[in-house]
């Protein structure tokens, strides 16, 4: 097989690997936002306290998870982005290293490496 060959089903993996770890974040993400709720509801539930005072806790937990949730997919998609940004960084690496040592059989043009950035 080629190098080129190689780079290409190399990097496709990578997407792939990518896009599962993406739909990871989103299901941790709600299974905690879940998993949280139900609890946050069921310790309420059973709570001595009068109506009132258990819509004012449903409520201040309500905010709390949510803050919580919004606060880890956050810091989940700033790693997503740096992974992301690293990935296109090597292959233009690559690519300038396989064009310096005449080793790509066409030209890469801005166009393409533009379309790169668009994929990712």
């Amino acid at each position: 097989m080629s190098l080129r060959l190689l780079d290409t089903l190399r990097q496709r993996r990578e997407m792939r690997e990518r896009e599962r770890r993406r739909e990871t974040v989103k299901k941790v993400a709600a299974g905690t936002m879940i998993g949280t709720a139900i609890g946050a509801l069921t310790g309420l539930l059973f709570a001595p306290q009068s109506g009132k005072e258990t819509r004012e806790d449903i409520a201040d937990r309500a905010r709390e998870t949510t803050e919580d949730v919004k606060q880890k997919v956050m810091e989940s998609v700033e790693v997503i982005k740096e992974g992301e940004q690293k990935l296109k960084e090597g292959i233009k690496e690559k690519i300038e290293d396989l064009k310096d040592r005449d080793m790509i059989e066409i030209e890469v043009g801005h166009e393409d490496v533009e379309d790169l950035d668009e994929e990712m």
